[in-house]
Formats: C-alpha cells, structure tokens, sequence
C-alpha cells in the first residue's frame, strides 16, 4: 500500500496474531509483510496488516453518537524514533474500540473541554491550567490528570462538525460537557516558543484531519 498522505498519516498499520488475518481482511486491511518502521516489525506467528483509516470526512458522523468514552491517549502516532504528540479519544461502541484522533502536530494544544485545553506548554500551565500535564522530569506540582475522571464513562450524545472544528456534546450522570476540536481559537494557548498560537492545518478542512483509528493500530508519520 502506498503513503497514504491524510494529513501527516503516511501509513495506517497493525500487528495482528496471523490466525487472524481473514478476520481484518474481510474488514479492509490488506497483509503487507514487507512493512516495518524501525523495531517496529511482525515476529514469527504474526501479520503485518496495513489499511486506510476513515475521515469524519469521509463519514457520516452520527455514527460516533451513543459511544461511550472508555480512555484517551496523548501521544498516539509515531515517526520512528519520536511521535507527533496526537490526541485521540477512546470510544467504544457494539463492542469496538476505536481511537478518534486529531492528527496535527501536539493536538491535544487544540482541543478545549469545557473552555479549557487539553494540553500546554509547561510554560503555560499557570495560565491556562491544562486538564493534563506530564511532563519528565518536572516537580510533582506539575504532574496532574484531571481529564480521567471528566471524560471515562460519559457518552457522545450530540456531534456537530464544521470546515474548522468538531463539537462532542458528553453526557454523563445528567452532566454535560463540551469538548471542542478546533483549527483555531482565540483561548488556545500560544506556541512553546513563545509565539501565537497558528492554525492547526492550512489545507482542507478539520474532518481531513479526524480519524478513526483501531486501538491497537498505529500511525505512522
């Protein structure tokens, strides 16, 4: 399978048990064994499988109603030696487990729950209180998840996607809550260097960007 060029994704893949390979091929994914990126590689009773993840694009995005969240990950999507810091949220329905991941570059910097962002730079975590910070090598009083406790459990109960960002209404116990994937907004905290925040992607529009991703696929940038 070719790069497949969806934003920074240049290649959809996972490692399934070989036993398994009819069961995802009926589902789109094609064995590709020639396939590795770094350490990263199908061993002996294994198969490499590639595929093209979906786009909120591309779906009809009702159909992320009645999920219910069950996790999140800060840093989903890999160049090899590193990765692109994306954001995805861990949603499970009929019992599938599927990231929906914002594939720009440290993602979670674009996302508000409730007005406030997911993620920021050190520098700006008195500022802008961030629901997540994790950084090595820190002082204990810059480690803190309050995101957790907010979102596992609750369930999409309204979607609502523009050309610059996607809308989940989450409910849960009665509450609900916004959490807001933007291209641009004027809270977003600013760059780490001190600069303006800029738009997240310049071509296209934010459903180019949205993905659906297995949750033990990986994203190769």
């Amino acid at each position: 399978m070719s790069e497949l060029k969806i934003g920074l994704i240049e290649k959809y893949s996972m490692i399934i048990p070989a036993a398994e390979r009819e069961t995802w091929e009926a589902k789109g994914w094609t064995e590709e064994s020639s396939f590795r990126d770094f350490h990263y590689e199908a061993e002996e009773g294994e198969a490499m499988m590639t595929a093209r993840p979906r786009t909120m694009t591309e779906m009809d995005k009702d159909a992320l109603l009645g999920s219910r969240a069950v996790g999140f990950s800060t840093h989903l999507g890999t160049y090899g030696m590193g990765g692109p810091g994306f954001f995805g949220l861990l949603l499970e329905k009929e019992g599938v487990r599927q990231y929906l991941v914002y594939a720009v570059w440290a993602s979670g910097q674009y996302i508000l729950l409730d007005g406030r962002v997911i993620e920021c730079h050190l520098n700006y975590n008195k500022s802008h209180r961030p629901w997540i910070s994790s950084w090595a090598g820190k002082p204990e009083e810059e480690q803190w998840d309050e995101l957790t406790a907010k979102v596992t459990g609750s369930v999409v109960s309204a979607v609502c996607l523009t050309d610059e960002e996607l809308r989940l209404e989450l409910t849960q116990e009665g509450a609900r809550s916004q959490l807001v994937f933007y291209k641009y907004h004027q809270d977003l905290p600013p760059l780490g260097n001190g600069q303006p925040r800029k738009p997240a992607f310049e071509d296209g529009v934010i459903g180019d960007y949205l993905v659906l991703s297995e949750e033990h696929a990986v994203l190769h940038v």
